[in-house]
């Protein structure tokens, strides 16, 4: 089965083959997105907290401790999982999909200039990774249960 000419200009590739994909610009952003949000949602409000800063947003001194347990690694896995979507990881869209959805039930009635501002950048990351032509990137980048024998299976000569 072999690509077509308009996947081989965009640089996708089919999956098993290995080599450099382009990725779209739509999965780029939302990345991008996802990366700024964590800093700005994520760690901004624990620092502000920790600092003792006022940002609109208080919480109780003795919660601050369980604020830095829960938003440190939250924050890092949504680096994490931003990072792979460049990659192509399907996990990685559903759980920030999931990430999304979560953000914006639990946004505070109040919102800070800090809190929205993480909050369009959630949503706009969400979105772009959902765009057509992320879709079309994600479908491509579709690895299959046993990449060994997919290769194996695309590379066999025709008396194989």
């Amino acid at each position: 089965m072999g690509t077509s000419l308009s996947d081989q200009q965009l640089g996708f590739r089919e999956p098993g083959n290995i080599g450099p994909v382009n990725v779209p610009q739509a999965v780029r952003l939302a990345a991008a997105c996802w990366v700024a949000s964590a800093v700005v949602a994520g760690m901004m409000p624990v620092i502000l907290e920790v600092a003792g800063i006022d940002f609109g947003q208080s919480i109780p001194d003795w919660a601050v401790p369980y604020l830095v347990a829960f938003a440190v690694p939250l924050t890092a896995l949504q680096v994490l999982a931003a990072q792979h979507l460049l990659h192509g990881a399907r996990w990685a869209r559903i759980l920030l999909t999931v990430a999304a959805a979560l953000s914006a039930l639990g946004a505070p009635v109040d919102l800070t200039a800090l809190i929205l501002a993480g909050l369009v950048l959630t949503l706009a990351g969400a979105t772009l990774m959902w765009l057509p032509a992320s879709n079309r990137f994600f479908l491509l980048r579709r690895v299959p249960a046993d990449p060994v024998s997919a290769v194996a299976a695309n590379t066999a000569g025709p008396l194989s």
